[in-house]
């Protein structure tokens, strides 16, 4: 085990690095949602809205709103975790998440090694059966 992988070692202190650091995001998501709703509500009857990339049209804006409030939800189940100390554990395969992978993205909820895009199970085996 190297000294970077140590979810379940998580100093106290560090413990309040990653609870600033899911909060702080928290607060910002609250805030690009209240503004991505406020936009659509005084927006609901044009059919594009000007923002600083060019136009958006309402059903874009409707799709930012709800990613918006899917992270959210992300942050307050890693908030929930940090509570019952089951934060910092790949939720797939149960191995600890890299403290420096948690502090660079709090809400994460796999291991490097399953969060890679050609995930192989940490014992070996392939999930694909061959016939």
């Amino acid at each position: 085990m190297t000294s970077d992988v140590r979810a379940q070692q998580v100093t106290p202190l560090e413990r309040l690095e990653l609870r600033d650091a899911l909060q702080d995001r928290w607060r910002d998501q609250v805030r690009q949602i209240t503004l991505l709703s406020l936009a659509r509500y005084d927006y609901d009857t044009v059919e594009d809205i000007v923002c600083p990339s060019g136009t958006i049209d309402v059903t874009s804006l409707d799709g930012l709103i709800y990613q918006a409030r899917a992270r959210l939800e992300d942050l307050e189940q890693a908030m929930r975790r940090l509570d019952d100390r089951s934060y910092g554990h790949c939720l797939r395969c149960g191995e600890p998440i890299r403290f420096t992978r948690l502090v660079q993205v709090p809400e994460e909820t796999r291991c490097d090694q399953c969060a890679a895009p050609t995930h192989a199970p940490h014992n070996g085996s392939s999930d694909v059966s061959i016939a």
